[in-house]
């Protein structure tokens, strides 16, 4: 029986296309994270959890059908540093789980149907490389000389709040990316309920420790001024 030219070329090529279906080589690391702005205080070299990974994660795995609490896909909560800190080998991002899971088959990638940008994943990675550590940075934005809701309360609220509250599905409906957002949770005593963890309000951030004092600070003076933009 005579096969044509044209199948005989597929069997030939179809085992070279698997082949070149490869996982990107993990030895490679992706590149640094873009240093942050002067606003922020701390060392410029170091990733910070609270500041960096956790709004990563908090965004992209930590959410309704994933990993939050009500859905725990694969047993795993990933809205906290006890939690995350489970797939994290210090020092190794190529064996740790929260790492190479990035970069599985399609069927398992993760984040699915959404999978991290390089820059996400250079925050995972070098976080990790540096000991996975629950670090934070305070003094971001705590200058209160002169408060403003660009120079003051934006930088805050885009380290920390922005990973769960922005995007097209914001956490609780509840999206804070722009001033007049702010200003309307402002007025209605969520955001300063939130940030002081006071009974019946959600305590923010999520998964993490409560701002610091000054940062608190900086939103209560901010609104007694009246909100300055």
């Amino acid at each position: 029986m005579r096969i044509s030219s044209f199948r005989v070329l597929i069997i030939l090529v179809f085992p070279l296309l698997i082949s070149c279906h490869h996982y990107p080589d993990l030895s490679i690391a992706p590149p640094r994270p873009a240093p942050p702005g002067p606003e922020f205080k701390c060392s410029h070299d170091t990733i910070y959890f609270m500041n960096s990974v956790l709004p990563v994660i908090m965004t992209s795995c930590a959410r309704t059908g994933c990993h939050d609490e009500a859905s725990h896909k694969a047993n795993h909560i990933l809205d906290s540093y006890a939690a995350i800190s489970q797939l994290v080998t210090p020092f190794d991002p190529q064996g740790s789980k929260l790492y190479t899971v990035l970069f599985t088959n399609p069927q398992e990638t993760m984040p699915p149907n959404n999978p991290l940008s390089i820059d996400q994943k250079g925050i995972i990675y070098w976080w990790i490389a540096q000991g996975g550590y629950n670090n934070k940075c305070d003094s971001a934005g705590c200058d209160s000389s002169k408060v403003t809701y660009t120079t003051s309360i934006k930088p805050i609220v885009s380290n920390w709040c922005i990973g769960c509250h922005g995007g097209s599905n914001p956490s609780n409906g509840l999206s804070l990316e722009t001033y007049d957002e702010v200003v309307a949770c402002a007025n209605s005593n969520r955001l300063m309920g939130a940030l002081r963890h006071e009974t019946g309000y959600y305590a923010m951030p999520k998964g993490g420790e409560m701002l610091s004092t000054c940062e608190i600070n900086l939103f209560q003076k901010w609104i007694i001024l009246g909100k300055p933009q």
